[in-house]
């Protein structure tokens, strides 16, 4: 909610339950071209808890994705493995990053997006 300046009513700004009704996950078409680091899976257990509304299996399952990260960070430092992206390039110059896509296009992830 905001102040209208003009009127100096509240309004709502953004309904975020107006965006999320409906929202169904995206589905995986081929489950051996998926990446363990991919997104959706990452986060599948995060994303059923916010579209169940179950707002604590949520905050467990995205403590374990912070946990899980954290630890594969501490695993690549202690053996000295730097991390790479893999669909673009990144420097740092001075206090600001530029990435830069190494391809024109990034491939398509292989999931279904299914309407409302």
């Amino acid at each position: 909610m905001a102040k209208n300046l003009k009127t100096g009513g509240l309004e709502v700004i953004y309904n975020a339950n107006e965006n999320i009704t409906g929202l169904k996950p995206p589905t995986v078409k081929n489950l051996q071209e998926v990446m363990e680091s991919e997104s959706t899976i990452v986060w599948s257990e995060v994303s059923e808890g916010i579209l169940k509304k179950d707002w604590e299996r949520a905050r467990e399952a995205k403590i374990l994705v912070e946990e899980k990260q954290r630890e594969a960070l501490k695993q690549r430092e202690a053996s000295g493995e730097s991390w790479v992206p893999k669909h673009f390039s990144v420097v740092k110059d001075g206090k600001d990053w530029h990435c830069s896509p190494l391809q024109p296009t990034v491939p398509r992830a292989p999931l279904v997006i299914t309407e409302k």
